[in-house]
């Protein structure tokens, strides 16, 4: 049997489901910084197991757009 590795951040299919709607969410990539934060991950794992998403954010903004 596998042993569970530390790699392994999002391990459920509730987790994983919900990291994926958060990032699709985004608006820009401070979002995305924190929300690799929140699901204690890392931009490697991030890049490394969500390769679609993690090209879709490269389009991002990298901040919000200031107030007017």
């Amino acid at each position: 049997m596998d042993e569970p590795s530390d790699d392994d951040y999002v391990v459920s299919s509730r987790d994983r489901s919900a990291f994926m709607s958060a990032i699709m969410m985004a608006e820009n990539k401070a979002e995305v910084v924190s929300i690799l934060q929140l699901f204690e991950t890392t931009e490697k794992y991030f890049i490394d197991n969500f390769p679609d998403l993690a090209k879709a954010v490269t389009d991002l903004p990298d901040s919000p757009p200031a107030s007017e």
